[in-house]
């Protein structure tokens, strides 16, 4: 039996030793992946990723694909990332100076691997650009048949790739476009301008919704950061003491007039936050169980809940919060009980006033041209995180 050997594939106008990001700013150290990768591009590393994009997407994955495939991929995503290459300006194909984002590059690496994959289930010819328009109309077709035909978009923009860049790829891509002078969108017969599906929000919403952002930014973020802090150097400065050193430590917080006991929220008797007391005499709590059930245990318990009854008792980790008039027309303390249980929420509840109230005064949207929104979030937030 005679076997044999695959053809050589075509010799491609790209360097097997070309680092694939060219044209895109690399974070310092970075070392790009280079053409002749031919499992996957991970960028994650090497070029900036916003926060609200995810680590697969920032990877190119070509394993699964044949070599001619295999090749046919790299070649694309290498033009799409580097569209003023000497190379693809050498052959003619002149592209918006912009390189395309990495995780538009990934998505459409898996537009083709899905085009691959239907050819080799309808049994279709091995090489693309050996299959008749028909065939890539009824593809369309079944993606469109899969969902929403706005999904569809970028399989037929890969498709009318293949042709426009067939002068740039080593196997010539297709000879012609199987939708002349037919848009992308209108392939498909979804207008350029897709219609608003989230309704505008109404004034009536959006002016509270933005003052509240800034009460909360500004009257009530310096108390949230302030509690925050503390707790901080409290657990900072909690050490794993055994029970010989943690004790005259409880003895001289006790003995300490301006010591009180943190309680929770009062909604009647007063409950005492044991792992926070535990925290304000110095011992870190994971540790041991200071207040223990039993004899010894009890005893502190006792101590701290006469405290209480003396009236010696907070419920937040700081006082002087800002007084607010609430709205029985009394005024007071904008937050009943500021303890770790409820800081994590106030924080949360800051990070989203700062999106909102700079989303409203800077006009950014929610998307990838305003991922510095999240960006910016993200910074803001990581301090007190």
């Amino acid at each position: 039996m005679i076997s044999r050997l695959p053809l050589a594939l075509p010799l491609s106008v790209f360097r097997d030793d070309e680092p694939v990001v060219q044209s895109h700013p690399l974070l310092e150290g970075a070392r790009p992946p280079l053409f002749s990768h031919t499992g996957c591009w991970d960028l994650n590393g090497i070029v900036r990723k916003a926060p609200n994009l995810a680590a697969a997407g920032f990877r190119v994955i070509f394993g699964e694909l044949d070599p001619q495939w295999n090749l046919l991929a790299r070649e694309m995503a290498m033009i799409w990332f580097n569209p003023r290459h000497p190379a693809v300006l050498a052959r003619g194909l002149h592209l918006p100076p912009d390189p395309m984002a990495p995780h538009t590059v990934s998505q459409r690496i898996g537009n083709l691997r899905a085009l691959r994959a239907y050819g080799v289930s309808r049994q279709l010819p091995q090489w693309v650009g050996d299959w008749s328009d028909d065939d890539f109309k009824t593809y369309i077709e079944h993606r469109c048949g899969q969902g929403e035909a706005a999904s569809a978009i970028g399989h037929v923009h890969v498709i009318k790739t293949l042709h426009r860049f067939r002068g740039t790829l080593a196997d010539g891509g297709l000879a012609r476009d199987p939708w002349p002078d037919t848009s992308t969108n209108a392939v498909v017969k979804v207008p350029t301008v897709p219609a608003v599906k989230t309704p505008a929000v109404q004034p009536g919403t959006w002016f509270p919704l933005v003052r509240a952002a800034w009460t909360y930014i500004h009257e009530f973020g310096p108390d949230i950061l302030r509690a925050l802090d503390c707790w901080r150097r409290l657990r900072t400065d909690a050490r794993p003491l055994v029970t010989a050193e943690a004790e005259p430590r409880f003895e001289a917080w006790l003995a300490d007039p301006a010591s009180r006991v943190p309680v929770h929220h009062v909604t009647g008797k007063p409950t005492i936050n044991w792992q926070l007391l535990t925290y304000l005499i110095g011992v870190e709590s994971r540790r041991m169980n200071f207040f223990a059930q039993h004899r010894a245990g009890l005893t502190r318990r006792a101590a701290a809940e006469q405290l209480v009854a003396d009236g010696r008792f907070r419920t937040g980790l700081i006082d002087g919060l800002r007084e607010v008039t609430r709205p029985d027309g009394g005024t007071g303390p904008w937050h009943d009980s500021l303890q770790p249980s409820e800081l994590w929420v106030e924080c949360l509840a800051l990070r989203n006033a700062c999106y909102i109230f700079v989303a409203a005064l800077s006009m950014m949207r929610d998307c990838e041209n305003g991922a510095e929104l999240h960006l910016m979030q993200h910074s803001a937030g990581s301090k007190y995180a």
